[in-house]
């Protein structure tokens, strides 16, 4: 995923860069089908991989065959655009629908006694669900984490990330990791805070970027900033 820019941190509006891209030509289509995959496509392989749908095919075919659909019918972001639904909702639905299509396909074939009661399971499966929102969870963290880290290298202050990831990420003491790095313990807490921040920052702005109401961001942000708090 492409670095969010300080700018996208706070914006105004729900006019995302994913609603702006909806709205552009070709080019614009093809960066954000790459954005998309890149965040989904593993939670989405989770997601299969836990629930009935999985006794449809193999996930990762039954995963690009969503894509690919998903990709070349541009009016379901639109449709997306205007629900108010959190994207990873939306896709997630969107997959099962998918599923469907191709259960539908082989009950014209006579080849759909099993699938008709995966496809009835596979909308009510708890443990797929979450496994899916861990998946996600996982990665915009990821996302949000690169984004302060690339910040902070072209700040000239990589030490400052390294304290962040060495006591919060590989759980080392201050005491521990700070001297090496030319902080004391009291220091080494200022610059994991100021990280922290910066994290929470890029985390908003991720969670906007794909649509989730502001309504919404502080709880989204709570449940995501306990996964890294130590």
């Amino acid at each position: 995923m492409a670095r969010l820019p300080t700018h996208e941190h706070f914006p105004t509006t729900h006019h995302t860069w994913l609603h702006e891209r909806i709205t552009e030509g070709e080019e614009s289509h093809q960066v954000l089908c790459r954005e998309l995959m890149t965040r989904y496509r593993v939670a989405l392989l989770v997601y299969v991989r836990g629930s009935t749908l999985r006794v449809i095919g193999e996930a990762d075919d039954l995963v690009h065959g969503f894509f690919e659909h998903f990709f070349s019918h541009p009016e379901l972001l639109a449709r997306w655009k205007t629900s108010g639904m959190p994207l990873r909702r939306w896709m997630i639905n969107g997959l099962i629908l998918h599923a469907r299509g191709l259960r539908r396909d082989a009950s014209r074939n006579r080849e759909a006694s099993g699938l008709q009661s995966a496809m009835t399971r596979a909308s009510d499966e708890p443990e797929a669900a979450r496994a899916f929102e861990a998946a996600w969870a996982k990665s915009i963290l990821s996302d949000a984490a690169t984004c302060v880290e690339m910040e902070l290298l072209e700040e000239g202050r990589s030490n400052a990330w390294e304290v962040f990831a060495r006591h919060v990420i590989a759980g080392e003491p201050y005491a521990q990791c700070c001297p090496p790095l030319g902080y004391t313990a009291d220091e080494g807490r200022t610059v994991t805070r100021m990280v922290s921040t910066r994290i929470r920052r890029a985390l908003q702005g991720l969670l906007r970027r794909e649509g989730t109401p502001d309504a919404d961001i502080a709880q989204e942000q709570r449940r995501l900033e306990g996964l890294f708090e130590r």
